[in-house]
Order: structure tokens, then sequence, then C-alpha cells
């Protein structure tokens, strides 16, 4: 969430994207897919919960659980700023093991009239605990970066978003188990579309 819902009003959203990788010789994003539910408690705090759908389908149970706060609002400029604190947690049935991610978004949007459809840029920010990575190797990368650039198409019922995000762009994306496409060896640009129903 970039902005927050109005006092009471409740949404249902679905998700599709991912990173973008090499395969079968074109690029693709990854398809990842995300149930999303989320409350307006006032018109300036908003809170979530998801479920990741595609993790599922492996084994995992995976979730994000958070809130979308306003920080700053100008009526005149249609301009506000927002933070996502937010607790990633995943727990894999087959190995038994639960990992959990906290995260900090923060964001700036701008409201187009009439319909209030907004475009929004933000940095989300991942925090690994972690100090072993897969195979027992050190954990060096404890702080993870995203920036993100989106459109969010706003009508009476329903919403549609369009994002792209560049994961991870100080680190390098190789040697790695997929192909990640980023820039000059280094993260994974990504696209997301999301599709939302407002009660």
């Amino acid at each position: 969430m970039v902005r927050p819902l109005e006092k009471g009003q409740k949404v249902v959203s679905a998700h599709l994207g991912g990173p973008l990788i090499g395969f079968a010789g074109t690029t693709i994003p990854i398809p990842f897919t995300t149930v999303h539910y989320a409350q307006g408690l006032s018109n300036k705090t908003s809170v979530f919960g998801s479920v990741h759908t595609t993790a599922m389908l492996f084994g995992v149970f995976q979730t994000d659980i958070g809130a979308c706060q306003q920080v700053y609002y100008n009526d005149s400029l249609r301009l506000g700023f927002s933070v996502n604190p937010v607790l990633n947690l995943a727990f894999d049935k087959w190995e038994k093991k639960f990992k959990c991610w906290p995260q900090l978004d923060v964001n700036a949007y701008w409201e187009i009239k009439p319909k209030k459809s907004f475009v929004y840029v933000g940095i989300e920010n991942w925090f690994e605990l972690a100090n072993k990575k897969a195979h027992d190797v050190k954990q060096t990368n404890h702080w993870i970066v995203a920036p993100q650039l989106g459109y969010t198409y706003v009508r009476k019922k329903w919403n549609y978003g369009f994002e792209t995000k560049y994961i991870a762009p100080n680190l390098k994306n190789l040697p790695n188990a997929v192909e990640y496409r980023g820039i000059g060896g280094k993260g994974a640009l990504g696209v997301y579309l999301s599709f939302t129903r407002k009660f």
C-alpha cells in the first residue's frame, strides 16, 4: 500500500508479477501471485495482510502484515507522504523452518483529478536478520533496498495498478540459481500488476 484508505473502507486485491529473469531465450517476470486484504482504521492509517499464493503451492506459507501511515499531505498540491512498517513471515512445511524479515517502506504520491488516481515513487527496505544464508554461507547483506515507481488508476469500485521496481541495485546478481535481469550485472528489475476491489 502507498496511500491509506478512507476510514472504514475495505479492499481485496490480487497481485501478479516479480523480478525479471532469463527464461527459454527471453525475458519474463517471475509469475508470483499474492492475495491482499486491507482496511482503513482512519483516513490516515490503514492495516493490511496478505497470503503469497504462489509460495503456498511449493509448501511455504508466507504473509506480510503491516500498516500504511500517512505522515504528510498537502491539499493544494495533492501530494502525500507515507510510511509502511511491515513484518514478512514465512514457514516452510517441508523443512519446518520459520523466517521473519522486517520491512519499512517510504513513499511519495501525487493524486490526479478527478478520480484521485495517483502516481508514486518510493523505496522499499528489507532487513535480513539471519547471520547465515542457504548452505550455511555467511550472510553479508542485512539491508536490501528496492526503489519503486508506480501508477494506480482509480475507479468507483475497482483500482488497477502497475509498478516497476529495481530490487537490490547495489548487489551483484551473478552467480545465482536464476538469471536475474538487472542493470550492469546488479540487482533485478521487476514488474507488477494489481487489481483491487473496494467495499
